[in-house]
């Protein structure tokens, strides 16, 4: 994912079901995330840095309690840079909204990672002795649905270290959510994969055996998963089987977005690629203004805010699905700096209607003439 050069954060008041929407505006598309736990106001508070502080039951009852989001220098630790800790517990409910389910985070200054229940579920940035910022990007991670203890104290533990000037969870909202536009999925693929950071193409044979690749969660950078420093190729590959209630259907592979660019197969069969979403209403903008900004243009390039930007939805040829026994996706990524991987969701399948239904809610403002909702397929 390349920098944020501006991020707003607003609260969307929903007018039905009395709910909350948090939209993060990036200045080129939105992601929504439906929270249903708000973290905003009092955490536990303590500078230095001890392994411990990330277990679960640790005592933390003698530590200092700020306010987050906001900048610990504006809260009595004025010219402190260096380690520091959050910490703070949080009962969840059962909930049947989703079966995925995040944490936001907001902007933290300058590099964290995060543990839930004292298990490590993600990091941005890198620390030192190899330290790299990461004060300007969005930190939001996956938190597996096995971790939480529903009814029961759940704690998030958050290790952060300033290099100088702001310091902490600067900027919000901090909430516990999911991804609003998964009700459109009539089948959610997010979840375990797996992934080899190189490609060959006996990877697309079905039979092909993949125990013995690394596991990751989709979605959600890799640098955020523990594979720092990473850029280059890299192969995905999920076995499912197709749920029984969408057959006979035309139905679409959704992948959320993608940094940087990405080639798909369904059994064996290659069914998009990143150029094919440039004319399509998801991808549909004349990318060499942006690019003349950044000194460089190219006539054939028509993605106005990266590759990584662009949501990916591909149309699934008829037949090509299984109704019986086991499909695989292969989805081949090709990253060029910063962050990489299937970074933001939904990941599934959907209807037709469904897809235009997404399509309408996340349409690019700026359109090329002969615009048509899936001109790629």
């Amino acid at each position: 994912m390349k920098t944020f050069y501006l991020i707003i954060f607003t609260l969307l008041l929903a007018t039905s079901h009395g709910s909350c929407t948090i939209r993060y505006d990036y200045g080129l598309s939105p992601q929504l995330l439906e929270p249903l736990i708000s973290l905003d106001g009092s955490w536990k508070f303590n500078i230095g840095d001890d392994e411990n502080w990330a277990r679960q039951d640790y005592d933390d009852s003698h530590w200092d309690s700020l306010r987050a989001p906001g900048r610990w220098q504006d809260q009595g630790y004025v010219g402190y840079n260096g380690y520091a800790w959050y910490r703070r517990s949080v009962i969840m409910a059962p909930t049947s909204a989703s079966d995925q389910l995040y944490l936001h985070l907001g902007n933290i200054d300058d590099v964290n990672e995060v543990y839930f229940n004292g298990v490590f579920i993600g990091q941005t940035g890198s620390f030192p002795p190899e330290y790299k910022t990461a004060y300007n990007h969005n930190v939001l991670y996956p938190v597996p649905k096995e971790l939480i203890q529903f009814n029961a104290s759940n704690t998030i533990a958050i290790r952060v270290f300033d290099e100088g000037r702001d310091g902490g969870i600067v900027s919000g909202p901090l909430a516990i959510g999911y991804y609003a536009d998964e009700r459109l999925l009539s089948q959610n693929l997010s979840g375990d994969w797996k992934i080899s950071f190189d490609y060959n193409s006996r990877y697309l044979n079905e039979d092909f055996d993949d125990n013995e690749w690394l596991p990751i969660y989709v979605p959600a950078t890799w640098e955020s998963q523990g594979f720092a420093n990473y850029d280059g190729t890299a192969s995905y590959r999920k076995v499912f089987e197709l749920d029984r209630h969408i057959i006979d259907q035309q139905l679409f592979l959704i992948l959320g977005k993608i940094d940087d660019k990405d080639r798909v197969y369904l059994n064996g069969q290659l069914i998009g690629k990143t150029e094919d979403m440039y004319k399509t209403a998801l991808g549909n903008t004349n990318r060499r203004n942006w690019n003349i900004w950044r000194g460089w243009h190219n006539n054939n390039d028509w993605n106005s805010g990266g590759d990584w930007q662009i949501r990916r939805a591909y149309r699934i040829p008829a037949e090509l699905l299984k109704t019986n026994g086991p499909n695989t996706i292969v989805v081949v990524v090709e990253d060029f700096g910063e962050n990489g991987g299937i970074y933001e969701g939904p990941i599934g399948i959907m209807t037709e209607e469904n897809c235009l239904t997404y399509i309408k809610e996340h349409r690019r403002t700026v359109f090329y003439k002969k615009f048509h909702p899936f001109r790629s397929y």
